[in-house]
């Protein structure tokens, strides 16, 4: 092998940052396609140094081909924890949805306040941070047709961080209740749940860790402009969304007419955690309205809906990038809130 070729490997394996497994079968394949490469360009005729030199033309600089594969690396990272931390999230509620509907343990860890309100709020919390993750990391790429890079990279590692920070206080208080005295039916799902938050969260934690490798985060999409890119890229694949699309838009423009000032006070693109707390409230209030209505109101109950929901609007806010900006709220806005651009 001439030593072009040891050189451009040797820059190739010192840019990877990858595991060493997947260092050295990287740098195996690449060598063997240069090898390749190189025999046909000396079949051609050409002299064993012009041959290595043609083929590593061919195959661009190892720094940015490094670049490929260690972005390739974080995608398949990101994709492989938010799945992880969706599954385990939803695990998660419905062993927090049985330890409700059960008898409760006789002494719970560390007490019977936090082993039901910490999975209460903190599990609606990551499932729907997860659900943004996988999202931005792996449905907007596949209906738009764009690899995940900058921006929408970084806010899916936020999310999935967001995910993960808020499944851990469930994880530990899981595996503080697993004792003889906790039936074995509830036992189970908090096993499960002790089990493999930890793997969830860790997947998450360096998957979020790793997203400044696909590019800046400074400037570019926020997460409402990746649904909307989204929406418009489904409702050209598929007829019947796209009819949903313009009947939304539709009705948010008829919305806009007759009341402005409750749709400016709800537009998540003119003041993202005003609308978040005003529907967090709202719908702390429905998810109690049979208790209103029977006069027995449990406030603690919607209260704790009430943070749960806006726990969940928050990923909408700041920690996914979308920015109050007034100047966006026209008088007459042709498209619904969502998908403005």
């Amino acid at each position: 092998m001439p030593n072009s070729t040891r050189d451009y490997l040797e820059t190739l394996l010192t840019r990877l940052c990858v595991g060493a497994g997947r260092r050295r079968r990287i740098v195996a394949e690449v060598s063997d396609h240069l090898a390749e490469s190189i025999e046909e360009e000396r079949r051609g005729g050409a002299s064993p140094e012009e041959a290595a030199e043609r083929a590593l033309a061919r195959f661009g600089d190892p720094r940015a081909l490094a670049a490929e594969f260690n972005a390739d690396f974080v995608r398949h990272s990101l994709t492989r924890a938010a799945w992880a931390l969706v599954g385990c999230g939803a695990v998660t509620f419905a062993a927090a949805g049985l330890a409700l509907n059960t008898a409760p343990p006789a002494r719970p860890w560390p007490s019977p306040l936090v082993f039901y309100a910490v999975p209460e709020l903190l599990v609606q919390v990551a499932v729907v941070c997860g659900l943004n993750g996988l999202f931005l990391s792996v449905v907007a790429p596949w209906l738009r047709g764009t690899a995940l890079a900058g921006r929408p990279a970084a806010l899916a590692g936020r999310s999935l961080a967001a995910a993960a920070v808020a499944l851990l206080p469930v994880g530990v208080v899981a595996a503080g209740n697993l004792r003889p005295s906790v039936p074995f039916a509830e036992r189970l799902p908090l096993a499960v749940a002790a089990i493999s938050i930890p793997i969830a969260v860790y997947a998450g934690l360096r998957a979020a860790g790793r997203t400044s490798w696909l590019g800046p985060a400074r400037h570019g999409e926020d997460t409402l402009d990746v649904i909307a890119a989204a929406c418009r890229a489904l409702a050209d694949r598929v007829p019947v969304a796209g009819r949903i699309l313009r009947f939304a838009e539709a009705l948010w423009r008829g919305a806009r007419r007759r009341a402005p000032r409750l749709t400016r006070w709800l537009d998540l693109r003119h003041h993202p955690w005003r609308a978040a707390a005003t529907t967090s409230v709202a719908a702390g209030l429905m998810i109690k309205a049979p208790d209103l209505l029977i006069g027995d109101p449990d406030f603690i109950a919607v209260g704790i809906e009430a943070v749960a929901v806006f726990g969940c609007f928050a990923v909408l806010g700041g920690l996914l990038g979308l920015r109050g900006d007034p100047a966006r709220d026209t008088p007459e806005p042709e498209r619904a809130p969502v998908l403005t651009g």
